[in-house]
Formats: C-alpha cells, sequence, structure tokens
C-alpha cells in the first residue's frame, strides 16, 4: 500500500509540516527519494524530496494531477462524545467515505471542540492518507440548531424507532445521530418535522456503533466504497 503525504503547494514546489516529516521518519524516507503527496484538495502530487528537517520538509513537483472525488455527497451530524469516541468515529466516518462532518453540541452532548479544530482537522487528515483519499472531508463543530440548515433534503435521523433504511436514496445524503442518552424530546420533535427518522435493527448501539453502521450502509448505497 502506498504511503500519502499531506502537502501544501507554492510554485512548482510542495511544503511538508512536522506531522508528515515524523510520517517520514517512521517510514524512514529519504532525500532524493520520489514520495506521493496531496494538498487534501483533490491534488495527487509526485514529489522529489529535497530537504527534510527536523520539523518541515519540501519537495519538487514531478507531476501533478486532480483525482475527482466520488459522486454522491454524504453528511454525518455527529455528537460531541468523549474524545477517544469522538476520534475514532471521525476515522470511521473518513475511511467510509464521509464528505462533511457537523460535531454538535446539544442538552446531552455538551463537550465543546470548537477550540480544537486544528486537532479534528489532524484526525480527518491522518484518516484521509490512511485510506488514501485526495479531498480531505470538511469537519466542523456547529450548535444542535445549525443542523437544521446544514442538512441536505433527504437527510435521516437514527431512530430506534423509526422505519427501515430507503432502497432508493437521493444522491445527497445526511445522517443525525444523537448522543449516547439520546436526544431530548424536544429536540427530537424539531428533526422530525423536517426529516425522516430510520432503525437499523432490533438491538439498540451505542452512537460510535450506530454512526459506523448507518454510515457503512449509506455509503455502499452511494457507491463510496
Amino acid at each position: 500500500m502506498p504511503n500519502l503525504y499531506f502537502c501544501v503547494p507554492k510554485n512548482d514546489a510542495v511544503y511538508f509540516d512536522e506531522h508528515e516529516v515524523t510520517h517520514m521518519k517512521v517510514m524512514r524516507v529519504k532525500e532524493g527519494e520520489i514520495v506521493e503527496a496531496t494538498d487534501g484538495n483533490g491534488g495527487r502530487y509526485k514529489v522529489v524530496l529535497k530537504k527534510i528537517d527536523k520539523s518541515s520538509a519540501f519537495g519538487s513537483v514531478i507531476s501533478y494531477e486532480f483525482v475527482k472525488p466520488l459522486e454522491g455527497r454524504l453528511v454525518l451530524f455527529a455528537p460531541s462524545g468523549r474524545w477517544e469516541r469522538l476520534r475514532w468515529t471521525i476515522e470511521k466516518a473518513v475511511e467510509l467515505g464521509v464528505d462533511e462532518i457537523y460535531v454538535f453540541n446539544n442538552e446531552r452532548a455538551s463537550r465543546h471542540y470548537e477550540d480544537k479544530q486544528e486537532k479534528l482537522e489532524l484526525v480527518v487528515r491522518e484518516a484521509s492518507k490512511q485510506c488514501i483519499r485526495y479531498t480531505f472531508p470538511i469537519i466542523k463543530t456547529i450548535e444542535f440548531l445549525d443542523i437544521i440548515s446544514l442538512a441536505p433534503e433527504s437527510t435521516y435521523i437514527l431512530d430506534f424507532k423509526g422505519r427501515k433504511i430507503p432502497k432508493r436514496i437521493s444522491k445527497n445524503v445526511g445522517i443525525i445521530a444523537g448522543p449516547e442518552g439520546g436526544f431530548t424530546q424536544k429536540e427530537l420533535s424539531l428533526l422530525k418535522k423536517k426529516f425522516k427518522s430510520v432503525c437499523l435493527g432490533k438491538k439498540i448501539l451505542r452512537f460510535e456503533t450506530a454512526i459506523i453502521l448507518a454510515t457503512g450502509v449509506f455509503s455502499m448505497k452511494l457507491g463510496k466504497i
């Protein structure tokens, strides 16, 4: 499996930060070697490494191509749970082809990550590199009510009392998952005024399990995996 590095392009060169240098050192990459890199916006670069310092590196671009993202749009709204569980959820969602991830606060998911944007983006970056994605998903923190304006028209609430996932779906799909304690009745009523609810089966699942299962199903339907 090829190793992919994240780069920042400038003119005919690309630059790598300390996280990528650490990756290079783990892989024992040396100056003069050719590596594959991406800017996270669809760019695929072949690069000759010119210099690797302790916390940065740069190289010359041999070739570039734009890798068009797969068709369809899959948006995930995930509750702001404990960091390890949220991090794992983000990683798997990236691997499964989610295009946008919104981490929201509500009455039962009140952890705040507004000041952790760089940390969230780094999780997305590392997961994208691992599964060789040239376009990195968007990730942002939002408030509960922001879901209404950001969600696609065909958005589904994961609800134990919901219906089965439809056989035919739109090419523009959203998934809303509640926190471990579920949404409050007021929150659920508000969401159900605009979105349909779906059930994943007979068992009550932890929020991260429900997210991965639902994401996998919708991703398969959209042809993202």
